[in-house]
């Protein structure tokens, strides 16, 4: 083809391309089906309808949907028509809702919504059979309809299931924007606070939803964070995945992904915050379909895919105790998980576990490793609003003078709730609330950093930070997510410890979902103190090498600065340089690694300076990657 006719035919087609109209698709893009409550309560006047639906302009032109309709074409169940002129814009969520005034005070004003009439009933057990959310236009058209099911256990093409005490709708994630993927249930997810967008809200029941949001940018696949060092795992309470035999196989895949990612994510403990099951000894379960002689071995089976591989503690709560629900102190956790389990929590192999209150029950113990940044940690486990002689048996531990350089931890089930304030009342007067355990336990330790807890319910997280009678911060955190669907929707809460040593980095994710919590609630950092000196690590950056020589050298015989005194006898003197020369080459912690074969001696050391000043990096290797 000659070249001036390419170019001609080239201009004709970039002019049709931009005097063609701009594409415009409408879909659905999120259900309210089940919302907590009555969906259409009928007892009150006027009365309240609760479910909506959220359409959305994908395209770049406006579209005038007046006229049209929403409907079940199931059911033959039509809404009454959007009013004359009702213009979508690019890009524009719009929320057909029955109850304008029920959705503004649940859901807040200044969404983009319309009211209509008739709204139908959609099926809170929905199948291909009975439910088809549909939009048609004036003329009868479908331009876009949706047939949802909860076939969530489905090998391919896996719906959403709604049915935990929260309510939810279900929203497309990005990857489904169109009329061709809002087809498929892959593209859906449970709408829960702090993904996409979505918020909790509780003026009207406890619900979660994004109305009037549509998250166009998918999320980043899950990762480590790159500055990490070590980390930890809390799993909040696990009662419901136990209680009920269709949720049961989830909690497997949830500590399997805990197992599979031991190594990227350096995971060196799983912390569970209690309420293992939801019944402790009766074969009438309050609710769910298992028995607790069902229940117990369904939360064994879980956990004990950890075994082997990482070491986990496991608070006992409410629902671990007496009959039901802590009607008396008699527990069945024992019976189930004992430390001999798990040989990285064997004490007799090496394990973690270093004492119990009571030989054999560990509802009341305590564990210490030292993590690989070198971070010393002493985590308490503690019962259920623990008695007075539990916490005299932890202020004994804490106090120990080999403990005195730990980072301490409690582990505990009623601590901190929802509100960012500890709890006040227990349910035998004389136990410890979260405000007992503060006033008695933790602020009069130096050691105490962190505390973590479930049990609550509200929106499930929770942080406050208190200064102790030393002057230290500590950390108190709450997380549960037990009342959102799918038995707690599968969240975990990553600890990571990064490489400098102070940060602690908080994030929150579900492997069963495949989503990441991003809100500052579930997503944030706090400082610890900084890790202990490496002897002979002058300069603080938790190597040992020639850079340390030079501020030794700097210092020598000083009596006034004790940056390079190692063995703290109040002067910089001979016996500090062989301290560091017995260390040099060892990165945090001692004994890790080496960079240099041979250990320098002073009159070496020129050679290694006038190295260092053509190329810095021969001689320094920091520990963060």
């Amino acid at each position: 083809m000659r070249p001036c006719i390419a170019r001609f035919i080239t201009s004709l087609l970039v002019a049709v391309i931009l005097y063609l109209p701009a594409r415009a698709e409408i879909i659905i893009s999120e259900l309210m089906y089940n919302p907590q409550g009555t969906d259409l309560d009928t007892t009150v006047t006027p009365n309240i309808s609760r479910e909506w639906a959220e359409i959305y302009n994908t395209g770049a032109a406006a579209v005038n949907i007046g006229g049209w309709q929403f409907g079940d074409a199931a059911d033959s169940q039509w809404a009454s028509a959007f009013p004359a002129n009702t213009m979508l814009q690019p890009y524009q969520a719009l929320v057909v809702t029955g109850d304008a005034t029920s959705f503004d005070l649940e859901w807040g004003t200044g969404i983009n919504r319309i009211q209509v009439s008739s709204f139908p009933s959609l099926a809170n057990t929905p199948s291909t059979n009975n439910e088809r959310p549909t939009i048609r236009n004036g003329s009868g058209q479908v331009i876009d309809a949706v047939t949802y099911n909860e076939n969530f256990n489905a090998t391919t093409d896996p719906w959403p299931k709604i049915n935990g005490d929260d309510g939810h709708s279900i929203m497309l994630v990005p990857q489904g924007l169109s009329a061709a993927a809002n087809d498929h249930g892959v593209y859906w997810k449970p709408s829960v606070r702090g993904v996409y967008g979505a918020t909790f809200r509780s003026a009207d029941g406890e619900n979660h939803g994004s109305p009037g949001f549509v998250a166009m940018v998918p999320q980043t696949p899950f990762a480590p964070s790159p500055d990490a060092a070590w980390s930890m795992v809390i799993m909040p309470d696990t009662q419901n995945y136990v209680k009920n035999d269709f949720y049961q196989p989830l909690l497997p895949k949830l500590t399997g992904w805990i197992r599979d990612n031991r190594d990227a994510y350096k995971i060196q403990a799983v912390l569970q915050e209690g309420d293992i099951v939801n019944n402790n000894n009766t074969n009438s379960p309050s609710s769910g379909n298992q028995t607790s002689s069902q229940q117990w071995p369904a939360a064994q089976a879980g956990m004990f895919v950890l075994n082997g591989y990482v070491p986990y503690i496991m608070a006992a709560g409410n629902h671990d105790f007496g009959f039901t629900n802590a009607d008396n102190r008699d527990t069945m956790v024992n019976n189930y998980f004992k430390p001999t389990d798990n040989p990285l929590t064997d004490p007799a192999k090496g394990g973690i576990l270093k004492g119990e209150m009571t030989a054999g029950d560990i509802t009341n113990a305590y564990y210490a490793f030292t993590a690989p940044d070198g971070r010393k940690v002493l985590i308490f486990s503690l019962e259920w609003e623990p008695r007075p002689a539990v916490v005299t048996w932890a202020n004994s531990i804490a106090g120990l003078s080999q403990y005195s350089g730990y980072t301490a931890v409690l582990l505990t089930h009623n601590y901190l709730q929802p509100d960012n304030t500890r709890s006040t009342t227990t349910n035998v007067a004389g136990d410890a609330s979260g405000e007992t355990l503060w006033q008695n336990l933790i602020k009069t330790h130096s050691n105490f950093e962190m505390v973590f807890n479930g049990h609550f319910g509200g929106d499930g997280e929770g942080y406050l930070d208190s200064t102790d009678n030393a002057g230290k911060t500590v950390h108190q955190m709450f997380l549960n997510t037990q009342f959102e669907t799918l038995g707690g929707d599968g969240w975990v809460r990553l600890v990571e410890f990064l490489n400098d040593g102070t940060t602690v980095h908080v994030r929150t994710y579900s492997p069963l979902l495949d989503l990441y919590r991003t809100t500052p609630e579930y997503d944030f950092e706090f400082q610890l103190s900084p890790l202990p000196a490496e002897p002979g690590d002058y300069n603080g950056d938790h190597v040992v090498d020639a850079a340390d020589y030079v501020l030794y050298r700097k210092y020598y015989g000083s009596r006034t600065n004790s940056t390079a005194d190692a063995n703290h006898d109040g002067i910089v003197n001979e016996f500090d340089y062989q301290i560091w020369r017995q260390r040099f080459g060892n990165p945090w912690p001692a004994g890790s690694g080496s960079l240099f074969t041979v250990i320098p001696e002073p009159s070496t050391l020129v050679l290694f300076f006038l190295a260092g000043s053509l190329s810095p990096a021969i001689l320094r290797r920091r520990s963060r990657s």
